[in-house]
């Protein structure tokens, strides 16, 4: 694997995982967030998490359209977000991007991974969202928060994306996270592993519902046979927790789930 050193990520990392149940020293901090959001006139929790390191944030994935505010308050306020890892180009993961990018003042690195960094950069347009889902969308925001997305999301203003991610990379974050590239969600979507508490982070790789470990919602997944034969490289990880962002935590024969779901496709 090679060992990512970008300067924006600190060096070594002094953190605890937190949040549903994952258990590290206590001068080491990993925190999956609660996000609650209306998604389609329905409730709904996302699952970002954050990194705490030496007086800085690193955020992973954003949330909704106009649900800044409510992100912001759940995290630590001593801790300024110096990057955002996104996992893949969804508008719900990467719906506050333009408000965390004008909170960083041209400083915030922004990592994913090549198979989705035009869409990120505004130069192709997003993969599920048309344009006329996307101004429905908008039209329930601000007209100041719709214009700052629009703007951000345009070939008109500067690439978004400053690090490109790539399979088998490590961030020196929490003693290291692996980046897990799981395409077919999108082209570019990517997971996450945590060997230090053996956990997991799928993104929309796989979703928890009423409890159970399912694959990525078909629906939302263009290239689902290849979303499913994705999912064949997290038997190769010790992996003891898994955190969905549509979901939360699962634990149970993670492995034995996986080739359920592999199987059954």
């Amino acid at each position: 694997m090679e060992q990512i050193n970008h300067s924006a990520l600190g060096g070594e990392p002094k953190l605890a995982l937190a949040g549903f149940g994952i258990d590290m020293n206590s001068n080491e901090q990993i925190e999956v967030l609660h996000l609650e959001v209306t998604m389609g006139g329905h409730a709904a929790v996302l699952h970002p998490f954050v990194i705490y390191e030496e007086g800085r944030a690193y955020l992973f994935d954003t949330g909704i359209p106009g649900s800044y505010d409510k992100l912001n308050a759940l995290l630590q306020p001593d801790y300024p977000v110096a990057g955002v890892i996104l996992t893949h180009q969804d508008i719900d993961h990467v719906g506050t991007l333009p408000q965390w990018i004008a909170a960083g003042g041209g400083e915030l690195n922004v990592y994913a991974h090549e198979g989705d960094r035009k869409v990120i950069d505004g130069t192709a347009p997003f993969l599920k969202a048309t344009p006329e889902r996307l101004n429905m969308m908008l039209s329930s925001l601000t007209p100041e928060t719709a214009q700052q997305f629009r703007a951000v999301f345009s070939a008109d203003t500067p690439p978004n994306v400053t690090d490109v991610l790539q399979d088998g990379d490590v961030l020196p974050l929490a003693g290291g996270l692996q980046v897990i590239y799981t395409p077919g969600h999108t082209p570019g979507h990517i997971s996450l592993y945590h060997p230090g508490s053996k956990t997991l982070f799928a993104g929309d790789a796989m979703a928890v519902n009423d409890g159970q470990l399912d694959g990525p919602v078909p629906n939302f997944t263009p290239d689902y046979p290849l979303a499913v034969q994705s999912l064949q490289a997290f038997l190769e990880l010790d992996i003891d927790k898994v955190v969905c962002y549509h979901g939360g935590a699962f634990h149970g024969d993670i492995h034995g789930r996986i080739r359920e779901l592999v199987a059954s496709s």
